[in-house]
């Protein structure tokens, strides 16, 4: 209690008081111990004064180094402090919780950003003046593939060029990008631009999956042409059918020798109102009534309809065994059929097999890969299997696969062909589910 007493203000004012009046009394009445006494009662008070103020400049600087390493809660006494002191002490630590709103501030901003950029379907990767990456996107891992990106180093598995590619990109400019993923081709068109952060200039790099717009609009496109096509032969082709089918019934046509070319007429506009009507499936695809439900339990379901013959092994890997989607099941029990289909078809009639195999990402996207060993689709091919009406097979319709990626696409989710060979399979589809 007494230390802490001496080194208030009070006790200086006490001290120096008192030896200025002893002093004073001295003086007048010639008395040397009370000369004695007074001085150094003022020497004490002097001496107090200057070790509280060592004290304060001692407890500033110690707030300070608290405010320089973000620590806001640090506040100094101002109990028993009088006048300036107090007045100071006050204001360092009014001081310190000012920067203390401002870093709660501050953070609640960085985590509403943080939110802002997680959920927007751009890739955003800020790079500071040395070209390192300082922050990225979920949007961004997702496009170029990766689990997660430190370095543009990591962008050398696509081709060495490209991380150059992106450190260089003018601000204002762009640039495409292409190449090949576990997840099939990607084209990506990035942006550069640039800002001041904290006294320092960034780069924002803003990647755009524009493959995945394109065939957005190219689908459109054809579903609209297929509409106008298939509403416009209908409306030609019915009447002749109606009509060859009512003079087929007449007893004059029967046994007249036209009997034969009115059947053929029939025949032909009947099957080509069929042939028609299944193009009409393609533009007018209901529309998906997502659920909850267990992809292996639909997988055995489409395993059990004998789609596959005895000499085809199917084998199924789903990590978990109750790995779940969130989809229309009726329609992605379609876009199986079709592609176990396929796949029986190109193995043709030799032995083979077909693996399924599905699994949840970090990001939990559900990817579902479906291959089989049967001859590789050429290159040139690969090319067109999305496109709809393009077929090589001689009984096709040509609209399987561009209807599973449409599907797919109701589904928020993709269709892909991976390259040959990958993951040692000839023919492997990727279906992912955002």
């Amino acid at each position: 209690m007494a230390s802490k007493w001496l080194s208030s203000p009070l006790a200086r004012l006490a001290f120096l008081t008192g030896g200025t009046v002893l002093l004073t009394l001295g003086i007048s009445r010639d008395e040397n111990e009370w000369l004695w006494i007074g001085g150094f009662l003022i020497a004490l008070a002097i001496y107090l004064f200057y070790s509280s103020q060592k004290q304060l400049r001692e407890k500033s600087w110690l707030m300070l180094e608290a405010i320089r390493n973000r620590d806001y809660s640090f506040r100094l006494p101002t109990h028993g402090f009088i006048g300036g002191e107090r007045i100071l002490q006050n204001a360092l630590n009014e001081f310190g919780a000012m920067m203390g709103e401002q870093k709660q501030l501050m953070e609640q901003r960085e985590r509403f950003y943080e939110q802002v950029l997680s959920g927007i379907s751009s890739g955003i990767i800020v790079l500071d003046e040395q070209n390192k990456i300082i922050q990225t996107n979920p949007a961004a891992t997702r496009l170029l593939g990766l689990p997660a990106l430190g370095t543009l180093q990591q962008l050398e598995r696509y081709g060495n060029d490209i991380p150059e590619l992106l450190s260089s990109l003018p601000a204002g400019e762009r640039c495409n990008l292409q190449y090949a993923t576990s997840k099939g081709e990607i084209q990506l068109l990035v942006r550069a631009s640039i800002m001041e952060l904290g006294g320092n200039t960034v780069k924002i790099l803003t990647l755009n999956d524009i493959r995945n717009e394109m065939d957005t609009k190219e689908l459109e496109s054809w579903i609209k042409l297929t509409r106008v096509l298939t509403h416009e032969i209908m409306n030609s082709i019915a009447p002749i059918s109606s009509l060859s089918e009512t003079f087929l019934l007449r007893k004059d046509v029967i046994d007249s020798p036209i009997y034969e070319g009115i059947r053929a007429i029939h025949e032909t506009s009947t099957g080509l109102i069929s042939f028609v009507d299944s193009y009409r499936k393609f533009s007018a695809l209901q529309k998906p009534s997502p659920e909850p439900f267990y992809l292996k339990e639909l997988l055995l379901q489409v395993k059990s309809i004998h789609l596959i013959p005895s000499r085809i092994q199917l084998t199924l890997q789903i990590e978990p065994d109750d790995l779940m989607l969130y989809a229309d099941p009726n329609l992605i029990r379609q876009v199986l059929i079709n592609l176990l289909k396929n796949a029986t078809q190109a193995i043709g009639e030799n032995k083979g097999k077909i693996h399924i195999r599905a699994y949840s990402t970090k990001e939990e996207h559900i990817l579902v890969y479906v291959s089989n060993d049967g001859p590789a689709i050429p290159e040139k091919e690969a090319e067109e299997i999305f496109v709809p009406f393009f077929t090589t097979k001689k009984e096709g319709s040509g609209i399987g696969l561009s209807l599973s990626r449409q599907i797919m696409k109701l589904s928020n989710g993709s269709i892909s062909l991976l390259k040959a060979e990958t993951n040692g399979w000839n023919t492997t589809f990727v279906l992912e589910f955002f």
